[in-house]
């Protein structure tokens, strides 16, 4: 009998996946580009008709990474005079500031050919105030009241985004579209770095079927964008309650006040972030995760529990059955790697080689068992130095 619960248990995992897998084939960015752009093979043609954007970006103690975010934001295909950087600087403690000083100096002194039109950039130091909010979700209340933009765009300051985001986001949206979502991957920076990589490219892919399939997931809070009526009904971060996953609370906000949701997957909207650094950080940020997501509605939770229980399974079946497991082990790597590649594909990204492939199966075993225990540990979750 406890055997054929294990079975259960792993067969349903392996539907889970069958179903991920049937899916992924059938994926469609649903788009609107011609709405602003006309055809999308006429980018980087930009329309007149082009709405302002006001781009937020939350940084704290980011000095080694927030003039590569500048320069990406910079960059974009769209209309210079038409965007505006809102740069919160969160107490940093390191040089952040003054790099953020000196690359708005450099930027607006600028004499190259284009230096006439020009992003609007502005640094707001952030501080400490009565409003109950904490973090991030701190960083945005102070930064909207500065937004003067018809659409606002939020990355982070560990970011770079490629020259089409800002076209690819605002393509993504209909009428009726209150949010939406980019996907975001990690910059494949040695072992670790693309080990994080596959698994980015993994989570989002599966995040955005979810949303495909008509159920409302969540915004990354690194690569969202949202319509100005749509973040003001809610009241803004101001008057919505703090939770240390920011970008899910507003991405359910919005959805609740009967805003459609979008959820893209495809070269045009994709980002990459830098990689977390050591083991335990990255536990901390998967805490982090898990603990905001609280608020999920319990068919997300069974999900979780679906795949976190296949990795605690798994080792008591190779006890009791060695060839099934390893049979089921075998099938759960193939429609794995079968997913991946294909999400890759549609990221316009070139596909990972079968021995990363089989060393990230062993990162997820580790990940996965290493999350579940410190998720329930008494210890608190530490992000950008902060305890929460």
């Amino acid at each position: 009998m406890f055997v054929n619960i294990l079975i259960v248990l792993v067969s349903l995992y392996l539907l889970v996946q069958i179903w991920q897998t049937l899916s992924l084939f059938k994926y469609q960015v649903y788009s609107h580009y011609d709405k602003y752009l006309g055809e999308k093979d006429q980018w980087p043609a930009i329309s007149h008709n082009l709405p302002e954007i006001s781009i937020w970006v939350a940084c704290r103690n980011e000095e080694k990474n927030i003039v590569q975010c500048l320069t990406s934001l910079t960059n974009l295909k769209y209309p210079q005079e038409k965007i505006q950087i809102l740069v919160g600087n969160d107490q940093s403690t390191d040089k952040t500031k003054d790099l953020v000083l000196a690359f708005i100096e450099s930027y607006v002194s600028d004499t190259s050919e284009y230096s006439e039109k020009k992003a609007q950039i502005q640094l707001i130091d952030i501080v400490d105030d009565d409003s109950g909010l904490k973090a991030k979700a701190r960083v945005m209340a102070q930064l909207d009241k500065f937004a003067t933009g018809d659409f606002y765009l939020i990355t982070d300051a560990d970011v770079e985004v490629n020259p089409n985001w800002a076209l690819g986001l605002l393509g993504s949206f209909s009428t009726e579209m209150g949010v939406a979502s980019g996907t975001t991957m990690v910059k494949s920076d040695g072992v670790w770095g693309w080990l994080q990589e596959i698994d980015w490219a993994y989570f989002m892919g599966l995040l955005n079927l979810i949303s495909f399939s008509g159920i409302p997931a969540t915004a990354v809070g690194n690569n969202m964008i949202m319509k100005k009526e749509a973040y003001w009904e809610t009241g803004g971060y101001g008057k919505i309650q703090f939770s240390i996953t920011e970008d899910y609370k507003l991405y359910s906000e919005i959805c609740k006040k009967g805003w459609k949701w979008n959820n893209v997957m495809s070269p045009e909207v994709l980002a990459f972030s830098d990689k977390i650094e050591g083991f335990i950080p990255l536990l901390h940020q998967r805490k982090r995760w898990l603990s905001g997501g609280k608020e999920l509605p319990w068919y997300w939770w069974l999900l979780f529990g679906i795949y976190g229980l296949f990795y605690f399974v798994m080792p008591i079946l190779l006890v009791f059955n060695v060839k099934l497991a390893l049979l089921f082990w075998f099938v759960k790597f193939s429609l794995q790697t079968i997913q991946i590649n294909k999400i890759y594909a549609l990221l316009g990204q070139t596909s990972q080689s079968l021995p990363k492939h089989i060393l990230y199966e062993f990162y997820m075993f580790l990940i996965t068992i290493g999350t579940t225990i410190f998720f329930f540990m008494p210890a608190k979750t530490i992000w950008k130095e902060r305890k929460y």
